[in-house]
């Protein structure tokens, strides 16, 4: 007898008890996963001041919501690149090239879906940073 052989009598057939169970097993396995996910990188709600005609929309705030960032750490990120930008070690100009070539990658249609213009502007912010020896 090889092994196969004895693979397939130990083998037991699929009942509908058992099918019920493994997929059980696997949906409740999914959801936890799902959950510590979520947990790590949740969406938070972004606080955004309100524009006046003496106090235009800050930098911070334009980012947030020209590139829909919703992520902690996409907030994070887009909050670095402002404080960069008031430090003056980032020029806006580069931000604001960045942020325009983002915003319309991301308006395109890919697959039948658009996707955030965050997801393009955050490595090539990076690499542009990079280049100029800023660390982001």
């Amino acid at each position: 007898m090889n092994m196969l052989d004895s693979f397939l009598l130990a083998a037991r057939p699929l009942t509908k008890r058992r099918f019920a169970l493994s997929l059980a097993t696997v949906l409740v396995t999914l959801v936890v996963v799902g959950a510590l996910a979520a947990q790590n990188n949740s969406v938070e709600r972004v606080a955004l001041a309100p524009a006046k005609v003496q106090r235009p929309i800050s930098l911070r705030d334009r980012l947030v919501v020209g590139l829909q960032a919703r992520l902690k750490t996409e907030v994070a990120f887009v909050e670095l690149v402002a404080l960069r930008v008031r430090t003056g070690d980032l020029p806006q100009r580069i931000v604001d090239e960045t942020f325009f070539w983002a915003r319309a990658r991301g308006g395109a249609l890919r697959n039948g879906r658009t996707r955030r213009p965050i997801i393009y502007f955050r490595p090539a912010m990076t690499a542009r940073a990079k280049k100029l020896g800023v660390a982001i």
